[in-house]
């Protein structure tokens, strides 16, 4: 009886957080849409299209992410398609000038995206250096490993919609690989107060 509850107990949880995850795509599926009714300068019938083709979209990634029947590559592949359909489905409600005006506007948020990016591995390389007595050598490859993982992360996160969609175990396994790279070229010293500084950061954020 007692192990009975204990699973109704865990069914009921799985899906008000299932629930939660879809009501949270939703609504950033209409927030989407009311932003480019903004930058665009969309009509009632364009925003209430945009707004149907994303809430279809997010809907069908999350049918994706939560079927455990098919691997992560399929996954990958199916989320691909559902992009590009979305693409095509936006491209057939815009005119040729709210088309062109949204491809700059994707184009110069990248960009910036992408020098707040530089700026962050950046700065992180010189903190490294300052905390840990860094030599500039040392410095020029922490800074080196930050861009390639910066880019690895960031490709991770365009495989799907949101960072909330980021698959765990692939980022994960990331994290490793970045600690790897980074220990080898540390000192063994250095490794070891840069551990205990991340663990103080930690338990600072707790």
């Amino acid at each position: 009886m007692k192990k009975s509850v204990v699973i109704f107990g865990l069914m009921m949880v799985s899906t008000i957080i299932f629930a939660q995850h879809k009501s949270d795509a939703m609504e950033r599926a209409a927030r989407q849409a009311d932003k480019m009714k903004t930058e665009l300068s969309l009509d009632d019938v364009q925003h209430k299209a945009i707004r149907a083709i994303n809430e279809d979209f997010a809907s069908g990634l999350s049918k994706v992410k939560n079927d455990s029947a098919i691997s992560r590559e399929a996954k990958q592949t199916k989320m691909k398609a559902l992009h590009q359909e979305r693409e095509e489905a936006v491209k057939k409600v815009l005119t040729d000038e709210q088309e062109a005006k949204w491809a700059t506007h994707r184009s110069e948020h990248a960009k910036k995206r992408k020098g707040s990016m530089a700026k962050h591995t950046g700065e992180h390389a010189q903190r490294m250096q300052k905390n840990l007595s860094l030599s500039d050598d040392q410095a020029s490859k922490i800074k080196a490993i930050d861009k390639e993982f910066a880019e690895k992360f960031r490709a991770l996160r365009n495989e799907s919609e949101t960072a909330r969609d980021v698959t765990r175990e692939k980022a994960k396994q990331l994290r490793e690989e970045y600690i790897s790279k980074t220990k080898s070229v540390l000192t063994e010293e250095q490794f070891k107060k840069w551990e205990e500084q991340k663990a103080e950061r930690k338990r600072r954020r707790l």
